[in-house]
């Protein structure tokens, strides 16, 4: 087991991991490493994904082991936005207290201020936050929270 982390979530992680490992050698490719990370629930932005590959593949192969892959896990969600941190971002967007962003008011946030989201990203969002929407397609934040913050922060 990974230090620092539980057997739950290093199966979690392992299950993840072996998705990309796609030789079957036991190491994932740089190339699918942000994606990895985040299928892992970590958040880190796209400018720290960089340092975190740095973290995993440290000799410069063009991969990593899944080993070195939880050291770099475990340094992301050291960073990674906390349950406060998403409900104070959500208030920032919600001047009226409602609790609830508009399906415009959303897509204008996430594609266009700070680590934005692509057309693609924002789609995907969307859909994964499906079950989080009221009937009128407005993001219901209380719900939001919980579904955006990594398992482990919970």
């Amino acid at each position: 087991m990974p230090a620092g982390f539980n057997d739950a979530c290093s199966a979690f992680f392992r299950k993840h991991f072996d998705l990309f490992d796609r030789d079957k050698i036991g190491r994932a490719r740089n190339e699918d490493f942000a994606t990895l990370i985040r299928a892992c629930g970590a958040t880190p932005l796209e400018a720290s994904i960089e340092d975190l590959i740095a973290i995993a593949d440290p000799s410069h192969r063009g991969s990593f082991s899944f080993d070195d892959f939880c050291a770099a896990l475990k340094k992301a969600f050291a960073v990674s936005i906390s349950p406060q941190e998403v409900r104070e971002a959500f208030q920032g967007f919600d001047p009226d207290k409602r609790g609830l962003i508009t399906p415009h008011e959303l897509r204008y946030f996430l594609t266009t201020l700070g680590d934005a989201l692509s057309a693609e990203e924002m789609n995907e969002f969307v859909e994964e936050m499906h079950s989080e929407m009221d009937i009128e397609g407005n993001l219901v934040v209380a719900d939001s929270i919980y579904k955006m913050t990594p398992e482990m922060l919970r």
